[in-house]
């Protein structure tokens, strides 16, 4: 994404590539590139939007994440949680 991007269809867009189903389809963005120029206000504009989604059972009322597919996908992001730490 470039400086003179709107920031908010960005998040937008990037909020739809990666959260597509739960980010469980090979098709999801792993890797978003940002101008350094707009990097913080994009970071701030996303981590927001992200800290709406709600996790929980999928059939109840207002979870837009539910759970994982499998074991598997558990341990992947465990692992990813452990190299951002």
């Amino acid at each position: 994404m470039f400086d003179d991007a709107d920031l908010d269809k960005a998040v937008e867009g990037a909020m739809i590539s990666k959260y597509r189903n739960n980010g469980q389809t090979c098709v999801c963005a792993n890797r978003i590139y940002v101008q350094d120029a707009v990097y913080d206000a994009f970071a701030e504009k996303l981590k927001a939007a992200v800290g709406k989604l709600k996790i929980g059972n999928g059939l109840e009322e207002g979870v837009t994440t539910g759970p994982l597919i499998d074991d598997k996908a558990v341990a992947k992001v465990k692992e990813h949680i452990a190299d951002a730490v």
